[in-house]
């Protein structure tokens, strides 16, 4: 994924529905070489004003580190509304994410901040980690 994004971000109208579906389908063959089940819960007519690319690439970035940190596990995608702000949690991402991901955690942590947005991982004792993203923004109805 071209990573250059210098140039002024164009903002429209995605639906993190189709988005995220777009990036399970495209990370398949990982997810089954693995041994993994990676399900969409993000509600269809839930949707987002930002850069689809950028968005793109900060939800593949974490999706594929959660798909590489794991071996026969159910991954879920949920998207969750609170007030102005949305979050984009990806739950039981495997005790290893931090390691998959922290060759281009900085890159991906600055694309969140260009988009409004931050990244968390949560570790807990009863369930597991989570990688979250969360974005400042209205929501839009599909």
């Amino acid at each position: 994924m071209d990573t250059n994004y210098s140039a002024v971000a164009s903002c429209a109208n995605v639906s993190l529905h189709k988005l995220v579906s777009g990036l399970v389908q495209s990370l398949l063959p990982l997810t089954v070489k693995r041994h993994n089940l990676v399900l969409n819960e993000i509600p269809r007519d839930l949707c987002v004003g930002a850069d689809e690319n950028m968005l793109a690439y900060v939800l593949w970035s974490l999706i594929n580190g959660a798909i590489q940190s794991t071996h026969n596990e159910c991954i879920h995608i949920e998207g969750v509304t609170m007030d102005d702000c949305m979050m984009i949690r990806i739950k039981d991402v495997g005790t290893y994410f931090r390691h998959t991901i922290s060759r281009e955690y900085r890159q991906v942590q600055h694309v969140a901040a260009r988009l409004g947005g931050s990244i968390r991982i949560e570790n807990g004792m009863d369930y597991g980690t989570n990688a979250a993203f969360c974005i400042s923004n209205c929501l839009l109805a599909a």
